[in-house]
């Protein structure tokens, strides 16, 4: 399934920091609501038109610090390459092991998408990636 923005996602209430958790019926769902949540907040609202599809895969062990990577290695091509994610599908998510995805991505644009917030990091704050009532349930916070 590949999910695009805009996409629901609830805003965590922090003092120092921004946090956002999504909910899927599958934690490739909750993965992909969970990358797209984090573009939206670059993207302040904006509108991101696709230019390229890139396959990102992460290495680690268990839900959540496979998502943690993924969301880092975005914000490093944010940060570096000037990209916001704006589809998402989970290609390959294996908690033992590794996960893989396939991204739509779009070039920042400080017009569009000049209302963004700064992301400076993902961190494992109150981090969470479990399954809750037969749903999934993701949620990170970020330094700002």
């Amino acid at each position: 399934m590949r999910l695009a923005l805009p996409q629901h996602f609830e805003d965590l209430e922090h003092t120092a920091d921004v946090g956002v958790a999504v909910e899927g019926a599958s934690p490739e769902e909750a993965l992909a609501r969970l990358v797209l949540a984090q573009a939206a907040l670059l993207a302040g609202g904006g509108a991101v038109e696709v230019e390229r599809e890139e396959r990102i895969a992460v290495q680690g062990s268990g839900h959540l610090e496979l998502a943690i990577g993924l969301l880092r290695e975005l914000l490093f091509r944010f940060a570096t390459g000037r990209v916001i994610a704006a589809e998402c599908e989970v290609l390959a998510l294996d908690p033992s092991a590794r996960a893989e995805i396939a991204v739509g991505l779009g070039r920042y644009d400080p017009l569009l998408h000049g209302e963004g917030l700064d992301l400076k990091a993902v961190t494992w704050h109150a981090a969470r990636f479990e399954e809750l009532g037969g749903r999934w349930r993701a949620q990170v916070l970020f330094d700002i």
